[in-house]
């Protein structure tokens, strides 16, 4: 039988298709088609948080928020790259005195238009910077910062190191009074702010050991970019520099800023037919995922963790083509013009290289709903 032969049995098994198909169904036909030129769906956002922590307490913090998911999973290079790591915080050699005076610790007063931010009636006498607004703020002494420490050279000015070990502001100082000098002492906003200038510092990703092997906090994903003699033996919990963007291990009890992550995605572990995941996602506020180029390996890493080897996604045969049933623009060129049988739905298959695969509409799998923000 010639291919022209089965294109116009292929065209008429669809006509008798969309007149036998539920009103819904053709509906959402309809509606796919008149708004499609949607990109893609997928949201991903990333936040520091600069509040110094361990890993465990940081991987805690993340889950229990109502807004972020866990610690960051990262998928790409372009994850690494799109890390904007600048809100961090040092402590500095100032302290308020009795009186309620500041001054900093070589005898100095601090001019009054730089008086730390925050409440001072709480009895804390130290105060850090931050690099984010170029502003003190009043800290807990025994909170843990990274720290800059100020030596007077020959020519009787100061010269500051940057310390991205985390101690409190007492240990921070005897760490400086070791041939440092001593807490950074500094009168001159741009001095300051040049001496912690794309300092490079770790932060906590999801990335974890586990005996031999290696997880994230959330999800999979094979992306790995070590630093130079890395993974060493220095613990079994992973940083990222806010610098090189390359991957280090630390031990899981030093304390860090930390990358919280959070997406639109929601991975339903229970197997419906595709129309009952359809069903399923309005019921959350939500849709069918449709997927783009761009975001083949993430939302395949997260297919990954379904129960079953293939999940539904948005992506339908109906009327004689193929459509995201959110009106997304369809960028697959590799799916059959007349699929075979009744697979007429668009599956994530793990077996078949994390591509998108046909199958019938009646199987029962795993979905990917997306939430619109």
């Amino acid at each position: 039988m010639s291919s022209g032969v089965n294109m116009k049995l292929c065209i008429r098994k669809a006509a008798m298709e969309t007149r036998s198909s539920l009103p819904e169904l053709f509906l959402l036909l309809l509606v796919s088609t008149s708004a499609s030129g949607l990109g893609s769906v997928l949201v991903r956002r990333r936040f520091e948080i600069p509040g110094y922590s361990s890993w465990t307490t940081s991987q805690t913090f993340c889950r229990s928020s109502s807004w972020y998911k866990d610690l960051v999973t990262l998928h790409t290079r372009s994850d690494e790259d799109s890390l904007n790591l600048q809100p961090f915080y040092v402590w500095v050699g100032l302290q308020k005195g009795l009186l309620n005076n500041w001054t900093w610790i070589n005898g100095q007063a601090l001019n009054t238009s730089r008086l730390p931010i925050g409440n001072t009636l709480l009895g804390d006498s130290c105060a850090y910077y931050s690099y984010m607004d170029n502003k003190f703020y009043v800290g807990i002494c025994d909170s843990f910062y990274f720290f800059l420490c100020s030596k007077l050279n020959a020519s009787n000015v100061y010269e500051y190191t940057f310390i991205n070990q985390s101690k409190t502001w007492s240990d921070a100082r005897l760490y400086c009074q070791n041939g440092l000098g001593d807490l950074g002492v500094s009168e001159d906003d741009l001095q300051l702010k040049k001496a912690v200038y794309q300092q490079d510092y770790p932060a906590w990703i999801g990335l974890y050991r586990d005996g031999a092997t290696w997880s994230w906090s959330a999800g999979l994903s094979e992306y790995r970019n070590w630093a130079p003699n890395e993974p060493g033996n220095n613990g079994d919990c992973v940083a990222i520099s806010s610098v090189s963007k390359t991957m280090t291990t630390q031990n899981c009890s030093a304390r860090y800023p930390f990358i919280c992550f959070v997406d639109n995605l929601l991975l339903v572990k229970e197997n419906r037919t595709w129309e009952e995941a359809l069903e399923y996602c309005k019921e959350l506020n939500a849709q069918l995922v449709s997927v783009q180029p761009e975001d083949y390996t993430y939302i395949s890493d997260r297919a990954m963790e379904a129960d079953t080897d293939e999940v539904w996604t948005g992506l339908r045969f109906l009327a004689g083509s193929w459509f995201w049933t959110n009106g997304a623009s369809l960028q697959l060129p590799e799916l059959p013009l007349c699929p075979l049988g009744e697979q007429h739905c668009g599956a994530f298959s793990r077996e078949n290289g994390n591509s998108l695969a046909t199958s019938d509409c009646s199987a029962t799998k795993n979905f990917l709903c997306y939430s619109s923000w």
